[in-house]
């Protein structure tokens, strides 16, 4: 046996005279057609691992050797391994470290996780509120405020996401570590005042309703909810100080064993939910407003409210283009790369906790690709990251387009 002097791989020779190439961490094994006449008494690399020299009774031998790229293996790549010094088997992308005798660890499971973990948070985030605009757009608000709407909106996603970035990292991550417990008490009072608006508006009779001027609604929840964010903002010291000790992030981490990152998935989440609203908004916007004006007049006309109307016609009809804007808005999330880079911590770790940093598969390619050596087990491995990429947009497009097509011959009859 006889190991390589700057990589874990070992040159083995059994009673048999087979000799194999065996790199320990990643289990890859690699067998040769030669076999010695009997076990070599001597057994070494060349300094560069690019040649074997064997002595048998004072004969020396001289193989090449060529294993460019032993610590790349499907295990190493998809499953859990166990490196040294570590105390279980783990999923690790460290592609460089402070010493140069510690090996690489290019797992590619933690910034895939990082990359859909992002997505879904992003989605949840941009979805409803991006749907929801799109329906009231489109059904219930007058022309001619829906010619001022719909062009604002879709101007904020010629945004750079740059900028969204840059503002995010620097001045949302910030904020919402000083301010905790209102952001908390925020997205907890938020849907509650609406939905009591909307209780509210029911109660108001339907004689006086209609003397209201056209979207009357929208002069009341505007200001209500910038009143609620005033209100979040000012209890959440108070909160702080009397239940959680006066340090929400104190308490989140030590009374509640929770990690907390400034930089996390929740704020890469808000940023990246802004960035996607706009194309949400713009596709699912438009394939309701196409409705033809025939299906919501004949459904009004049988005695449908036009909430029934919106549900069982409308929604329906526009089914394949809200579920093509649901698609593109996740293609979006997916690829994106400034808005994870400036506002995340970049650090690999499997964890669906929102408070804590990830790293995704585009940011990966953008942070470490300029030090990458061309041509190395690291600059290869970021290529397949690339490829990952390109295969996961490749199929969620491709899965949009289906169901797409589905929904479209399901419900042309209408």
């Amino acid at each position: 046996m006889a190991p390589e002097l700057h990589r874990k791989s070992l040159a083995t020779v059994d009673n048999t005279g087979q000799l194999s190439l065996i790199h320990v961490t990643s289990e890859k094994q690699r067998h040769f057609d030669r076999r010695f006449t009997s076990v070599p008494d001597v057994l070494a690399f060349a300094p560069r691992a690019n040649a074997l020299i064997a002595v048998t009774q004072h004969q020396w031998q001289w193989l090449a050797v060529d294993n460019p790229h032993p610590e790349v293996s499907i295990h190493s790549l998809w499953q859990k391994v166990w490196y040294e010094g570590y105390s279980s088997p783990q999923y690790v992308w460290q592609s460089t470290s402070a010493d140069d005798s510690a090996e690489a660890k290019l797992s590619v499971v933690p910034v895939i996780f990082g990359t859909l973990k992002v997505a879904v948070v992003a989605l949840l985030f941009a979805v409803p509120m991006a749907i929801g605009a799109a329906i009231y757009t489109a059904y219930f608000m007058s022309s001619g405020l829906r010619r001022w709407v719909k062009p604002t909106v879709e101007t904020i996603e010629a945004l750079p996401t740059v900028i969204i970035g840059f503002l995010a990292g620097l001045w949302l991550a910030p904020w919402v570590e000083a301010h905790i417990a209102s952001v908390f008490l925020l997205m907890v009072l938020m849907p509650l005042v609406l939905l009591g608006l909307s209780v509210c508006w029911r109660m108001i009779p339907r004689y006086a309703r209609r003397r209201l001027p056209d979207n009357a609604q929208i002069l009341v929840i505007i200001p209500a909810l910038l009143l609620v964010g005033m209100i979040a903002v000012s209890l959440g010291p108070g909160i702080e100080q009397i239940w959680l000790g006066g340090d929400a992030r104190q308490f989140i981490t030590h009374e509640l064993g929770i990690g907390y990152d400034q930089r996390n998935a929740l704020v890469v989440g808000l940023a990246m939910g802004f960035a996607v609203v706009p194309t949400i908004f713009s596709i699912a916007e438009d394939a309701i407003f196409s409705v033809p004006p025939h299906l919501k007049q004949g459904a009004l006309a049988l005695g449908a409210t036009h909430w029934q109307t919106l549900m069982r016609v409308v929604l329906l009809t526009a089914s394949p283009g809200i579920f093509s804007a649901v698609m593109m808005g996740l293609g979006r999330a997916v690829g994106e790369t400034m808005i994870v880079l400036m506002a995340t911590g970049n650090t690999p770790i499997m964890d669906w906790n929102l408070l804590e940093g990830l790293r995704t598969l585009s940011a990966n390619i953008a942070v470490e690709m300029p030090e990458s050596e061309v041509g190395s087990s690291h600059y290869r491995v970021l290529f397949l990251t690339a490829f990952i990429l390109f295969v996961f947009t490749f199929v969620f497009n491709t899965l949009a387009e289906l169901v797409r097509q589905r929904l479209r011959d399901k419900y042309s009859h209408l």
